[in-house]
């Protein structure tokens, strides 16, 4: 139950709702009182021929029954109405948390597991916190007030009927730590299963056309046998619950009847009074049914907060100081810059200075850490302390919000989002005028094709712009940037989808555009490196070489050769 007070301050700001339903509970539960009561009095007026009392009794008992079908209307609307806004505000926050983590956290979680905790994980908690903490509130009014007539009734009978109670207590205590284990197991699965999916969903073009279906689908079966099985095991545990519960509810009407039939016959107790007191036992039957109900709720809350919880006291990264000037194109600093992903090292004792507005170019063979460079520039991965400076400011004690602001960064994967071309073209835009748009378009080279678009701008681009080609895809990831704007650009070898010419003429517009700004480019097209200020060569996560383009030709060594490489290259193309 510990676990569970993670709730409380979502379902804070609506106490007063909750207080709301908790008393149309206390009015539904008083009038389902009133019932047996009634009926006790009819029974007594039949034997006594009292008619206008049995008249009046059943009157009462139509008016109460209708009365307590609207207040239990009003009730359940207030716990289900807290509990849909608990979920919304749950998932806001933990979107938000989400969107606040740096890379690692990210390498540690999957997608498929991320969305199952969004899912599967919030709709447990929602549940319990509506129907689960309804019914809960409902069981002790009902037993509270249920006991106190009982016991006003007959306090012999009262006693002998919740004998059997007591096993309760030990049959839950038995399954609680069990049923925990087992919902925790079922959650994973679950996780496991939504992540075997996803995968399969964004990755079927490639599972198709290299004939995987089969090895795939063999591992999806896999996993969803694992998920049966622990969801068998959990079932099984739960239905230990049902049963022995619904067996408590016939052992005490058996000894109500038993032991008050025999005070009936020595006329200790009236005929009504048995019935209304066996009546007012049957209440009892349905809370101690969704006792068991409740208390597999519970263990699948518990173990849903659990996985929550990685989420919602994630470490944030610490607050830094605020940015002045951030407009203005700062001065970037490496000191022995050190940098991997877990122990696998990427970048070795990495210095340099590169001054505000210059345009610097990032050369080296696969693997040599030139993304991952622009990853820590970008505040994407958090950089060691003291390691890489902006404007002579440590990066690790920067506003993180504040320096992506600044940021204009460009992946080579060319990630767009559900949408149409205007829509991620000013994702981060300011100015939505056609205009703008159609500076920024041809400043990428779209505007031609997007001219022969049958709905221009308004064209949907797919899930992740699938509707479009890679080359395009890079291009509207370029326009975005510019849309966004920056004083920090970081271009992460942002043409590698286009032909040459077409990168080439992309690189020219946007390079006029990014008169004054700090640029880095990396590219593993080094030729395409040659109108930089700077160019720095990277091998191994070291920096081998640096200089402008012209010296770095005469100095004959890792770049001049990744040059004559990409000569040999375009030969050979052209040959065949």
């Amino acid at each position: 139950m510990r676990r569970l007070r993670f709730l409380l301050p979502f379902l804070k700001p609506y106490r007063s709702i909750l207080l709301a339903g908790l008393g149309w509970l206390l009015v539904t539960d008083l009038f389902g009182l009133v019932g047996p009561w009634l009926l006790k009095v009819g029974i007594d007026a039949v034997q006594g021929q009292e008619l206008t009392t049995l008249y009046a009794a059943a009157l009462l008992l139509v008016t109460a029954s209708l009365l307590r079908y609207m207040t239990r209307s009003r009730s359940r609307h207030s716990f289900l109405h807290t509990a849909c806004r608990m979920e919304n505000d749950l998932r806001r926050d933990l979107l938000a948390r989400l969107l606040k983590q740096s890379g690692p956290f990210f390498d540690r979680f999957r997608t498929g597991d991320l969305l199952s905790r969004f899912t599967n994980d919030i709709a447990n908690l929602r549940t319990l916190a509506g129907f689960g903490t309804m019914i809960f509130g409902n069981t002790l009014i009902v037993y509270a007030m249920t006991l106190v007539v009982l016991l006003k009734l007959s306090p012999i009978l009262t006693f002998i009927a919740l004998l059997p109670y007591p096993l309760l207590f030990f049959l839950t205590r038995y399954l609680s730590g069990r049923l925990l284990k087992a919902s925790a197991r079922v959650q994973r699965g679950l996780g496991q299963v939504s992540e075997a999916l996803e995968e399969g969903i964004s990755g079927q073009a490639v599972i198709r056309s290299y004939g995987l279906r089969s090895l795939r689908g063999a591992c999806f079966d896999a996993l969803n046998e694992r998920y049966l099985e622990d969801s068998l095991t959990l079932a099984r545990l739960r239905n230990a619950i049902g049963p022995s519960m619904a067996l408590i509810a016939p052992l005490g009407t058996l000894l109500i009847f038993y032991f008050g039939g025999r005070q009936v016959i020595a006329q200790q107790l009236s005929l009504g009074e048995l019935v209304a007191f066996n009546a007012y036992l049957v209440q009892l039957t349905m809370p101690t049914l969704m006792l068991g109900w409740i208390f597999g709720l519970v263990q699948r809350g518990a173990a849903s907060v659990d996985r929550l919880v990685d989420i919602l006291h994630a470490e944030e990264p610490p607050e830094g100081f605020a940015i002045a000037g951030g407009e203005r194109p700062p001065a970037v600093s490496l000191r022995h810059l050190h940098f991997g992903y877990g122990d696998k090292p990427v970048l070795r004792d990495l210095s340099m200075d590169v001054g505000a507005g210059t345009l610097v170019g990032i050369a080296g063979p696969t693997g040599s850490g030139k993304s991952t460079l622009l990853r820590l520039l970008a505040g994407l991965y958090p950089a060691p302390e003291g390691q890489m400076l902006i404007d002579g400011h440590d990066l690790t004690r920067l506003d993180g919000s504040e320096h992506r602001r600044r940021v204009a960064m460009v992946s080579q994967e060319g990630r767009l989002f559900s949408g149409t071309l205007r829509d991620n073209l000013l994702y981060a835009g300011s100015d939505e005028s056609e205009e703008f748009l159609q500076n920024v378009a041809q400043a990428v080279c779209l505007d031609e094709e997007v001219a022969h678009f049958s709905r221009g701008f308004d064209t949907r681009v797919g899930e992740g712009g699938k509707a479009l080609s890679g080359g395009q895809r890079q291009r509207v990831c370029i326009g975005r940037a510019l849309a966004k704007g920056g004083s920090l650009w970081l271009l992460d070898d942002p043409f590698s989808h286009l032909d040459a010419a077409t990168a080439r003429t992309v690189w020219r517009r946007l390079r006029d555009l990014l008169v004054g700004k700090t640029v880095f480019l990396a590219s593993g097209h080094a030729s395409l490196l040659a109108a930089t200020d700077r160019i720095l060569v990277l091998d191994g996560g070291r920096l081998v070489e640096s200089g402008t383009y012209e010296s770095l030709i005469a100095q004959g060594g890792l770049y001049a050769r990744l040059l004559e490489k990409e000569r040999l290259q375009r030969e050979l193309e052209g040959l065949a």
